[in-house]
């Protein structure tokens, strides 16, 4: 009966504790995974449009950098990828 009691004690106890996390043993560099998206270059005709014989842009260029930048658009804001100018909305973010 001492041993029974003894059993559930130890059950409980097991039960009760914290478990550890195993550690992951660490891969090489041949086995990791690679990035499977590669850097593409800008497609400039996206950039700009054609009207009645005249070339616009159509994207908003960087106040900073001038007219030779772009913003890069997103849902909620534009960002500037060479000088870091951003703006959420209406709020401008300065870096």
């Amino acid at each position: 009966m001492a041993k029974d009691v003894k059993k559930e004690a130890e059950q409980i106890a097991a039960a009760e504790a914290p478990k550890v996390a195993e550690k992951k043993e660490k891969k090489s560099q041949k086995e990791r995974p690679r990035s499977k998206k590669k850097h593409t270059n800008v497609q400039v005709w996206k950039l700009y449009e054609v009207k009645d014989g005249k070339v616009t842009r159509k994207r908003e260029s960087c106040p900073r950098c001038g007219p030779g930048t772009f913003l890069a658009a997103f849902k909620t804001r534009k960002y500037c990828g060479k000088c870091g100018y951003g703006i959420v909305g209406q709020q401008e973010i300065k870096k």
